[in-house]
């Protein structure tokens, strides 16, 4: 009975992100995307939705991390620990995933994400100075009946040590199936975000559902 539960979610999921993947499509072919109709409040709804706007103003003694999703319209699941030990101890902060945000009107991409039931971004404030371990896992599924296909990518996880008074954003990034990968950068010039070096920890074990 899990399976099928399981197996009829993706399936719901793979419909909707067919719906927004033909939005976009359709909205890009016919040059009528939100950014010209309405090039300001596109822009708003891209940093009001992005953690653009959660960069600034970063509390002394502390640092914000930032997460999202890119690449798809695919749902990202994130986790954080701060074990000594890799793969251990991670927390889920919950799922996140892109829905068109500036292409598309506003309330399409609410919709796509309430019925995804995922965030646009997360926020975790991080303390300064302690090594933490970022995790990202993502599911995807495309096609209906007998071309129906579905499956995971990653854990894909960094460590890095995030310093007093910097924001970052960290970046699920979805390639050519099941290709994924996490980005990491500091953000603290929201405007100039700049690629930071982190370690990669590999073979971490896919988290529970």
């Amino acid at each position: 009975m899990l399976e099928f539960a399981i197996r009829a979610q993706l399936r719901v999921e793979a419909m909707v992100s067919g719906v927004l993947l033909s939005i976009i499509a359709g909205a890009v072919l016919s040059a009528c995307t939100y950014s010209e109709i309405n090039p300001g409040a596109a822009l708003a709804d891209i940093r009001a939705n992005s953690g653009y706007n959660d960069l600034i103003d970063v509390e002394p003694g502390t640092a914000k991390l930032i997460l999202r999703s890119t690449g798809s319209g695919y749902p990202a699941s994130f986790s954080v620990s701060t074990a000594p030990q890799s793969c251990r101890d991670f927390t889920k902060l919950g799922n996140v995933a892109y829905a068109g945000r500036g292409i598309v009107y506003p309330w399409i991409a609410n919709a796509v994400q309430r019925g995804r039931r995922t965030e646009p971004y997360l926020v975790h404030e991080a303390k300064p100075g302690e090594p933490v371990h970022v995790s990202g896992y993502g599911s995807w599924a495309d096609g209906t009946g007998s071309g129906y296909r579905s499956g995971n990518c990653g854990p894909v996880t960094a460590k890095f040590t995030p310093q007093d008074g910097r924001a970052y954003i960290i970046e699920f990034v979805w390639g050519s199936k099941p290709a994924c990968s996490l980005n990491v950068m500091d953000a603290t010039d929201r405007d100039a975000p700049v690629p930071l070096a982190v370690q990669a920890i590999p073979n971490c074990p896919a988290p529970s559902r």
